[in-house]
C-alpha cells in the first residue's frame, strides 16, 4: 500500500488545456466577423475606430472562452469558487501588501528607467501606449473596462498561471514553471517594445503575482484578484491623465 502511494502521480487535468484551441477558433471567428462588419456594411474605419472594433472583437472572444471554460469545469466551479472566495476574504491584508509592494516597485522601476541614455528610456512602454487608443471615446469606456480590468486578467492568469504553473508545473516542477511562467508572460506585453527593458515593468507584475499563486497553494482567484487590481489602476490613472 506504501509503494503504490508513494510513487503515484498526480495527473495533468488534460481538459483545462481545450481552453487554447477555443480561444484561438474565437479570436478568429470574431475577427473575420470584424472584418465583415467593417469592410461590409461600415466601410472605411478610421484609425480609432479599427482599435475599438479590435479591441471589441477580442473581448468577445475572452468572454466565448470564459463561458467554454466554465461549461467545461461546471461540475466543480462552485467548489473551486467558494475555495478561493473564503482564501481571499481570509488573506485579502496579504493580497493587498502583495499589491502595493508590486505597484511601488514597479513605480520605481518606470520612474528610474526614464533617466536612462539613449533607446534604453522610455516613459510609457509600447503596450500601454498601444491600450490608449482604446480610452479616447468616452462611450467606449463600458467595453474597455471590461476587456482591460474582468476578461483580460482572467483569461491571461488562466493561461500563464493556472495551465503553466498549475497544471504543468505538476509534471515539470512547480517553481520552474513559475519561472517560465514570469518569463512568458513578460515577453508577450513587450513584443512591439522600443526599449529592451520594458520587459522589467512587466516581470515585476508577473513576479508577485505568481509568488502570491503559490503561496495561495495555486489558487487562480487570487492571482486573477491580483492582475485586477493591477488593471484597476491602470485604467483608473489612464482615464485622469
Amino acid at each position: 500500500m506504501w509503494r503504490s502511494t508513494r510513487y503515484t502521480k498526480v495527473k495533468i487535468n488534460k481538459i483545462d488545456f481545450l481552453v487554447i484551441p477555443i480561444l484561438i477558433i474565437a479570436m478568429i471567428v470574431f475577427v473575420l466577423l470584424g472584418k465583415f462588419y467593417s469592410g461590409i456594411i461600415m466601410g472605411h474605419l478610421t484609425e480609432s475606430q479599427h482599435l475599438m472594433l479590435g479591441a471589441f472583437v477580442q473581448l468577445l472572444a475572452y468572454v466565448t472562452t470564459i463561458i467554454c471554460y466554465w461549461l467545461l469545469k461546471r461540475n466543480e466551479f462552485v467548489t473551486k469558487l467558494n475555495s478561493n472566495y473564503n482564501y481571499i476574504k481570509a488573506h485579502w491584508k496579504f493580497i493587498m501588501i502583495v499589491f502595493v509592494v508590486t505597484y511601488f516597485l514597479s513605480y520605481l522601476y518606470n520612474s528610474g528607467v526614464q533617466y536612462l541614455p539613449g533607446d534604453l528610456a522610455f516613459s510609457e512602454t509600447q503596450n500601454e501606449i498601444a491600450i490608449q487608443g482604446i480610452f479616447s471615446k468616452p462611450f467606449f469606456l463600458p467595453i474597455t473596462f471590461l476587456l482591460i480590468v474582468i476578461a483580460g486578467p482572467f483569461i491571461e492568469e488562466l493561461f500563464f498561471r493556472h495551465l503553466l504553473i498549475g497544471e504543468l508545473g505538476k509534471k515539470f516542477n512547480f517553481k520552474v514553471m513559475g519561472v517560465i511562467s514570469v518569463i512568458s508572460f513578460s515577453m508577450m506585453h513587450v513584443t512591439s517594445a522600443a526599449s529592451p527593458l520594458e520587459f522589467g515593468s512587466y516581470c515585476i507584475i508577473a513576479i508577485g503575482i505568481v509568488y502570491a499563486y503559490l503561496k495561495s497553494g495555486k489558487k487562480l482567484g487570487v492571482s486573477v484578484c491580483l492582475h485586477m487590481l493591477n488593471n484597476l489602476s491602470a485604467f483608473i490613472v489612464t482615464i485622469l491623465m
